[in-house]
């Protein structure tokens, strides 16, 4: 099965980003809208898992939630991945960047103990988009720069996804859930 680790979002949440991603498809960008459904924070990207693994993976997700407390986190910025000349990815940042990843941090260390490589690249946010081609991109630009971030969340659990890939996107299924420390 294909696997990741994330912390995942209310649902009030994710009517707010389904508002702003239909305010920014004013702007006809060649992309791939996520759904909002799907939208959330990965701390790791495990790929192909064999079901013999999920035991382990769990008892590791289970010790990590342990470790920590809940977290308010707030959306802050919006932006793009590599960078707004090359857009590819258009996401929104968030706060509690270092605890966040030292979730991640820890996650990678036990992980990488049952065989899974490290990455070391994490960063938090949520993808909102995929983006193909970056004409209009001055007009997505300038509407982001309208929209105010001030929504927060708390982040109160760890969660094991399977993601089946389908033609009309990816469906997303609870494996399980650690919470975190109140």
């Amino acid at each position: 099965m294909r696997a990741f680790i994330a912390v995942s979002l209310p649902s009030a949440l994710k009517a707010r980003l389904t508002q702003i991603q239909n305010d920014l498809k004013g702007c006809d960008i060649a992309c791939k809208w996520v759904n909002p459904e799907n939208i959330h924070i990965t701390l790791k990207f495990l790929g192909e898992i064999k079901d013999e693994r999920l035991e382990s993976i769990k008892k590791i997700i289970s010790t990590v939630g342990a470790k920590f407390k809940s977290l308010q986190v707030t959306f802050n910025n919006f932006g793009f991945f590599p960078n707004p000349k090359r857009p590819r990815v258009l996401f929104i940042g968030t706060s509690k960047e270092e605890e966040l990843r030292t979730i991640s941090g820890v996650l990678e260390d036990k992980l990488e103990t049952i065989g899974f490589k490290k990455e070391f690249k994490f960063r938090s946010h949520l993808t909102l988009a995929r983006i193909k081609d970056s004409k209009n991109i001055d007009c997505l630009i300038n509407k982001l720069n309208t929209i105010k971030l001030e929504e927060e969340f708390i982040a109160s659990a760890i969660t094991l996804y399977k993601s089946t890939l389908t033609k009309s996107g990816p469906i997303y299924e609870v494996i399980f859930k650690s919470n975190l420390t109140a």
